[in-house]
């Protein structure tokens, strides 16, 4: 018929910037902090066992879902995202995916992992998250979109970006708190977006670019969302079928993997574990409270300050140094964890991508 005569989408977007070099658009998404070096982390550093007992015996308990351990998330990040990104042989081999979703509470990871996967695949990290794109919505403030066309819009910065994108690929696309980029529920907005306009207003410009991704782009789109429930009827729709082929689900971090946490973080800040330091007991109380693998960084930092470092000689660590720190920390309450608990039941089954 008539549509099949147009083959509209068929060629791909229009070239908005046919006249200028890629050099100059580089620079361009560098001088408005899109283009960015991800922090130097890797995979190795998302912490981590699989589960033991404990697990074991708790899901028989409670959960909604069988939650992935630690182990099992960085594995499937590695197979499913990291190798067929970073390695052409395989890209061109495994079942290929080019948009995925982290979700989980604040501190569970997923910005580590977003970074992580850049950095392994050796990618170029292209921040769009909607606070990036907006200034007035605590972004850079180093850039101002108006919505109509033209050199500075919106619309051709998405055009740059995903052109920079394939053009040096491989690339990671990241939107952090993906769940602003699809909402446009106007009472959720004026409530707790701090711009003036609603983040969603992007939505259209850049769906109608990821669209003309192919398999050979090798390009991934990475979203992270600790609130992914804001995202209700035609939100969550259009949220669920964007990233309908990788949802992940980051949880809280079990007990055996607080251990190694626990013991990983203080030797990463300089300090040691000695015989008589009780890491059972912390990581007891981290398991019961509901304490993220971010809480558990950020009391470490707070503890192990040069000073205490230079002492470690005549006064070995204690568990009871953390303690007070942790109480001034809050964890992840039991209604918040339920609420992504249900989200997962009916949003994402599997708790994970399929195999």
């Amino acid at each position: 018929g008539k549509k099949g005569k147009k083959g509209k989408g068929k060629k791909g977007p229009k070239d908005l910037t046919p006249d200028r070099t890629m050099d100059s658009l580089i620079k361009e998404l560098v001088d408005k902090d899109i283009l960015k070096l991800p922090p130097k982390v890797g995979i190795s550093d998302f912490v981590g066992h699989y589960k033991n007992l404990d697990a074991i015996e708790q899901k028989a308990l409670d959960p909604v879902i069988p939650e992935p351990s630690m182990a099992q998330i960085r594995q499937v990040v590695v197979e499913q995202l990291i190798l067929p990104l970073g390695s052409l042989s395989v890209h061109q081999k495994a079942p290929y995916v080019n948009k995925a979703l982290l979700y989980g509470p604040p501190g569970t990871g997923k910005t580590l992992l977003a970074n992580a996967i850049s950095r392994e695949t050796g990618s170029n990290y292209i921040d769009l998250s909607a606070r990036n794109l907006d200034p007035g919505g605590a972004g850079s403030g180093k850039i101002k979109y108006p919505d109509k066309k033209g050199a500075n819009s919106a619309v051709m910065m998405l055009h740059i970006a995903f052109k920079v994108a394939k053009a040096l690929a491989p690339s990671v696309m990241v939107l952090d708190e993906a769940h602003w980029t699809f909402l446009a529920d106007k009472k959720k907005v004026k409530a707790q977006w701090p711009g003036e306009k609603p983040p969603s207003r992007f939505l259209k410009d850049f769906l109608k670019e990821a669209k003309f991704l192919k398999e050979n782009d090798r390009i991934l789109i990475v979203g992270t969302s600790n609130k992914p429930y804001l995202c209700e009827k035609g939100d969550l729709k259009k949220f669920n079928a964007f990233f309908k082929e990788f949802k992940l689900f980051l949880p809280l971090p079990d007990y055996a993997s607080l251990q190694l946490l626990w013991r990983t973080l203080i030797a990463r800040h300089g300090g040691a574990i000695t015989d008589s330091f009780d890491l059972q007991t912390l990581s007891w109380i981290c398991k019961t409270a509901g304490y993220t693998a971010g809480a558990v960084d950020q009391v470490v930092a707070k503890v192990l300050t040069q000073r205490r470092l230079q002492r470690l000689p005549v006064k070995p660590l204690s568990h009871t140094e953390f303690v007070p720190h942790l109480a001034k920390v809050d964890p992840v309450f039991k209604d918040e964890y339920d609420t992504f608990q249900a989200w997962t039941a009916k949003n994402n089954p599997q708790g994970k991508p399929e195999e």
